[in-house]
């Protein structure tokens, strides 16, 4: 069984790599399926320390995720922030943006150097290249909580995400829209796009797997356009759509790897000429709270997306840290729900 994860392993690993070199392409990479599972996710209550809970004012949190653009995780951030804040704590917040794994490696030094009470590091990238970073923070005493890798060493807890189950999500989602708006449609013939960034890390690559199984589940959908994109902010998600739409004019339906790709997408759906957006489907894989009502409405292209954590992320996020602070009992583990948050499709027939 370990060579066969070992073997399962390797095949994501030289997708990823051949992804990544070849840039913004088609991602034709296979299915990979083990017997076994390759995250931990088993939960184990960590015991109250001595003495806890703590006087926890003010304590410093490094809160450390891979972009600030990106709306979704920033949204998460900025709530932490203000909670903490009633507290006593602060809250430092770092994206790693442009700057990549190399700047979160120099955002984890300055962290350790400031002599912070605990560290959140969601990587912007493959987790196993910031573990030697994140050993320095054992090292320095510091508790540390990593967003979302398959495996709990070294880190203290783990929020842990199925990003195939995700993408299995948004791709029902979307299926279910394209039932409800095309009844009478021919099967392979509901032009369909998945964009997103699936070279990014093993997490996406998953999530794109999952997305891959509207081929299967839904035979209306004919997958024209498959692109893999470096970036995770509003304009490369329109960038990507207009060049879509440029080479297919007639697909109707996206499924985003993220919030900000969708938001980009519906922008540019939305300057088409005599666009009827009731027609389009614009599906993604994590959540702005503040798009809930958009998406809820019908009334633009982007109409659906999966609430990793359900939609009070921010609220989990914010108690399991506080756990941490205060020395109480808390889960190694946190397993996301994962709960999906559309229009009602029917009203669009």
């Amino acid at each position: 069984m370990k060579t066969k994860s070992l073997i399962a392993l390797t095949i994501i690993i030289v997708a990823m790599l051949l992804a990544s070199a070849c840039g913004a392409k088609a991602t034709e990479a296979p299915v990979v399926e083990s017997t076994e599972p390759a995250e931990d996710t088993i939960v184990t209550m960590i015991p109250a320390k001595p003495g806890s809970p703590f006087d926890i004012k003010g304590k410093k949190v490094c809160y450390i995720i891979p972009s600030l653009a990106n709306p979704f995780l920033n949204g998460v951030a900025t709530s932490v922030t203000e909670q903490f804040k009633a507290d006593g704590v602060e809250v430092l917040v770092y994206g790693a943006d442009e700057g990549g794994l190399n700047q979160q490696f120099d955002q984890i030094e300055n962290c350790i150097s400031m002599k912070v009470d605990f560290m959140y590091v969601m990587a912007a990238g493959e987790i196993d290249q910031l573990l030697p970073a994140i050993e320095q923070v054992k090292a320095a005493g510091i508790p540390v909580m990593g967003v979302p890798p398959q495996k709990l060493a070294p880190f203290d807890s783990i929020m842990h995400t199925s990003q195939y189950e995700d993408g299995q999500k948004v791709a029902r989602m979307a299926c279910d829209f394209i039932e409800a708006v095309y009844p009478e449609a021919a099967d392979g013939s509901v032009e369909t796009a998945i964009i997103g960034s699936a070279s990014s890390n093993v997490g996406m690559y998953l999530r794109d797997q999952g997305y891959l199984t509207i081929t299967e589940i839904c035979p209306k959908v004919k997958l024209v356009a498959h692109q893999d994109i470096s970036g995770d902010s509003i304009p490369v998600g329109q960038a990507a759509a207009e060049n879509v739409l440029t080479a297919n004019p007639n697909v109707k339906v996206f499924l985003a790897q993220s919030t900000a790709h969708a938001q980009g997408i519906a922008n540019a759906v939305k300057a088409l000429p005599n666009v009827d957006v009731m027609k389009y489907g614009v599906f993604a894989g994590d959540m702005d709270p503040s798009m809930i009502p958009t998406v809820t409405s019908c009334q633009d292209p982007y109409k659906g997306f999966v609430a990793i954590g359900g939609t009070a992320l921010d609220v989990a996020t914010y108690e399991q840290i506080k756990k941490m602070l205060l020395g109480v009992e808390y889960p190694n583990i946190i397993n996301d729900a994962l709960e999906p948050i559309h229009c009602d499709f029917s009203t669009l027939k």
